[in-house]
């Protein structure tokens, strides 16, 4: 007979316990509470940046700041070969005056020679005029005029060759252009050393960043200048698609690019190299629709425009007519009062 374990019984109250310890746990859990739907949001209203079809006045302009530069250029060159040059006595930018030394060529000895057949040409003089006072007979007289004769062409000659190794300045002007030579350079005949503009003929050249900005000017066109406050009247004289073939080859990157004015009377304060702004109407048309270049859109050879049609937005195809920097003329598609949205 096995013994009596009282441990064995005693057990099972904590047992009982740990099990209603769970659950009543559940029953002190507070309750889940109810999820609530999302408030409904209103979407926000598209704002678009709008612009009316305006009827009236479009001009095209080509306008800017034109530089004030010499109308005409006159290229100055030494008439022999082979020659060394001594001096360029100017600079780019220099005003000069009408018979001012520009430039020489090495003389070598030709300044010496030419001292020497002056003096034997007063020798000769002095010889004739000594016969002629003598009296002496006609032979004597004729071989003495002949001495003079000879060294007086002698003597010329040395001059004309000495007058070859100088460059004057033909007109009161300024130095535009200076050949990149130095002291000892060879110089090739008519090759040019230096260029004097006649700063009394002015005219205005405007470069433009683009050919398409002139491609509607043209000879003759009016010009209107403003310089200190006052309107100036002008034309029109060299466009990029009339340029003459001899300056085309000279500087086709300026040529192609430019056009050319010239101005009734500028002031004349105005110097060569100052920018003055000009004003060129080159096409206009009156009582159209107009419309801001902004809201003109094209894909794929369309073109059209975005309309706002109450709270709607959609699309029109139009013909354009003429365009300039700001506005567009619009042919058809469009009615005044319409509303553009603009890119």
């Amino acid at each position: 007979m096995k013994p009596f374990n009282s441990n064995r019984f005693a057990t099972y109250p904590l047992l009982s316990f740990a099990l209603i310890i769970p659950l009543t746990a559940c029953s002190l859990l507070p309750k889940e509470e109810q999820v609530l739907a999302p408030p409904l949001v209103e979407p926000a209203k598209i704002e678009y940046d709008t612009a009316e079809v305006i009827k009236g006045e479009l001009v095209k302009h080509v306008k800017g700041l034109a530089t004030v530069t010499p109308l005409e250029n006159e290229p100055l060159s030494f008439t022999q070969s082979g020659g060394r040059l001594k001096k360029i006595h100017v600079k780019k930018g220099d005003v000069v005056k009408e018979n001012q030394l520009i430039a020489e060529l090495d003389s070598g000895s030709l300044a010496f020679e030419l001292e020497l057949a002056e003096i034997e040409l007063k020798k000769a003089e002095i010889r004739l005029k000594q016969a002629k006072g003598q009296g002496a007979d006609s032979y004597t007289i004729d071989l003495a005029e002949l001495d003079v004769d000879s060294l007086t062409i002698q003597t010329e000659k040395l001059k004309s060759e000495i007058e070859k190794t100088k460059i004057f300045s033909p007109l009161n002007g300024i130095v535009t252009f200076v050949e990149e030579k130095k002291s000892g350079d060879t110089m090739d005949a008519f090759q040019p050393v230096v260029q004097v503009a006649d700063t009394s003929k002015l005219q205005l050249v405007y470069t433009a960043t683009s050919t398409d900005e002139l491609n509607e000017t043209k000879i003759g066109m009016n010009v209107e200048v403003l310089t200190n406050g006052k309107t100036i009247k002008g034309k029109v004289v060299q466009t990029p698609s009339e340029v003459p073939r001899g300056k085309l080859e000279e500087n086709p990157d300026l040529y192609q690019r430019s056009i050319f004015m010239t101005v009734d009377e500028l002031p004349k304060e105005v110097e060569v190299g100052d920018s003055i702004d000009f004003d060129i109407i080159t096409a206009k048309a009156d009582d159209v629709l107009i419309i801001p270049k902004g809201a003109l859109r094209s894909l794929a050879g369309r073109t059209y425009v975005q309309i706002l049609d109450g709270d709607a937005k959609r699309e029109v195809d139009i013909d354009s007519g003429l365009v300039s920097a700001t506005e567009v003329e619009v042919v058809s598609g469009l009615a005044e009062g319409d509303t553009v949205i603009l890119k």
